[in-house]
């Protein structure tokens, strides 16, 4: 029996990060809410750390 270190994630590739100012731009996202992500986030973060943290209002019910 071997002991197998749970914490490490089973993906050996690397995980691509964006540019958030880039992501940003590309995504229409107003420069309000980039400042907000470059603060939490730092200046690079992944795609679904940034899908995560997009402030999106609230929806308009019909």
């Amino acid at each position: 029996m071997t002991c197998r270190d749970t914490r490490l994630p089973e993906t050996t590739e690397a995980e691509h990060l964006w540019d958030i100012a880039e992501y940003c731009r590309q995504a229409g996202i107003c420069q309000a809410e980039e400042e907000r992500l470059i603060r939490i986030l730092g200046r690079f973060a992944s795609r679904h750390e940034l899908q995560m943290n997009i402030f999106r209002g609230p929806s308009r019910a019909r």
